[in-house]
């Protein structure tokens, strides 16, 4: 069946939605994020509006490169890099020694990814520990935390929280700055429980010390507002540092490669979400995002890759050695993947 993406309002598609990625990549339903396990395929209509529009400060990549360019002789800076009605990340350089003081969040999750450098992290009810370059740092709603950039160098990190998030600080310390045009500072008073960490979320989680026992994957947090996702695997088979190579039980790689046909940005591949962004962080390695519209863009590490709503989109992994980008959005969905043409 072939489905023409190119209309300006609205089209009704057939789509089927089980699977990570289109049959044309043929990755097991399975494996990583939007997959049902072993539940049979169906195909439903949807009703799909233009892809590939984009509000800023979002678009398709953001560079890292870039953004030291931009900051270049500063130790401290922040860039906002994604923000639409679900979510917004902040980029983040902090020169050794800086620290914040103890706050929380009433209301939502924050997930903080470190780039590079060392963060010493306080989080209420765990022992405190240091995150580096491949940690996600999950910290829960109603939950104190506090950190502090340690070691000989900034830190640089991705601040993520849901949209209008809220920041509360303890009674007895010292009234905060209002960072609000026209709000002021108030007290206010409550019953508050820190939250508990229930599988799969943990306060920390490293991508290289959990690539020591294996190639690492799955779901690492998942609250009512916050998901990510670390998709590893090999562009190559046969890389040499591949430990599934040769074991087609294990589709020697991890994942799909990027596909060698030329593409066509105007066609129907991969898989979209009609109703919020999916975006990542590419945490080694290389990444092809494919995207409707736009094109094809190649992420390194530190980089950010962003599909908006009601786009086709098509990840695949690249180059040699090891890549991993971490799939991040408000909350786990269906990929609704594109049919054989």
């Amino acid at each position: 069946m072939i489905v023409n993406t190119k209309t300006t309002i609205s089209a009704i598609l057939l789509v089927t939605t089980v699977g990570l990625l289109s049959a044309q990549q043929g990755q097991p339903p399975a494996a990583g994020r939007g997959g049902r396990g072993g539940a049979a395929a169906g195909t439903y209509w949807a009703e799909k509006t233009k892809g590939g529009v984009y509000v800023p400060p979002n678009k398709p990549l953001t560079r890292l490169s870039d953004l030291k360019a931009k900051h270049a002789g500063q130790a401290t800076w922040k860039e906002l890099v994604v923000k639409d009605p679900d979510m917004q990340a902040e980029y983040n350089s902090a020169a050794f020694g800086t620290k914040i003081s103890r706050r929380f969040h009433p209301d939502t999750g924050n997930l903080i990814v470190v780039v590079d450098g060392q963060m010493r992290f306080e989080i209420e009810g765990q022992e405190p520990f240091v995150a580096t370059r491949g940690s996600l740092v999950n910290i829960l709603k109603t939950t104190f935390f506090s950190w502090e950039v340690t070691g000989d160098k900034p830190a640089l990190w991705v601040d993520v929280n849901p949209l209008n998030f809220q920041t509360l600080y303890p009674g007895n310390d010292p009234a905060p700055r209002a960072t609000t045009p026209g709000a002021d500072v108030v007290k206010v008073s409550f019953a508050r429980t820190p939250a508990a960490y229930t599988a799969p979320n943990m306060p920390h989680w490293n991508l290289f010390e959990a690539a020591k026992a294996g190639p690492p994957g799955g779901t690492r947090v998942s609250d009512d507002n916050l998901f990510a996702n670390p998709i590893y695997g090999f562009a190559d088979p046969n890389d040499p540092l591949n430990p599934n190579r040769g074991n087609t039980a294990a589709n020697g790689r991890g994942g799909a490669a990027a596909d060698a046909a030329p593409f066509n940005p105007n066609s129907v591949f991969g898989h979209m979400h009609p109703g919020m962004a999916e975006w990542w962080i590419i945490q080694v390695g290389q990444i092809s995002g494919r995207f409707e519209n736009t094109g094809e863009f190649v992420a390194s590490e530190g980089d950010v890759l962003y599909a908006a709503p009601m786009m086709w989109h098509q990840m695949s992994f690249k180059g040699p050695g090891p890549s991993c980008r971490l799939a991040l959005g408000a909350h786990s969905f269906i990929n609704m993947n594109s049919l054989p043409q």
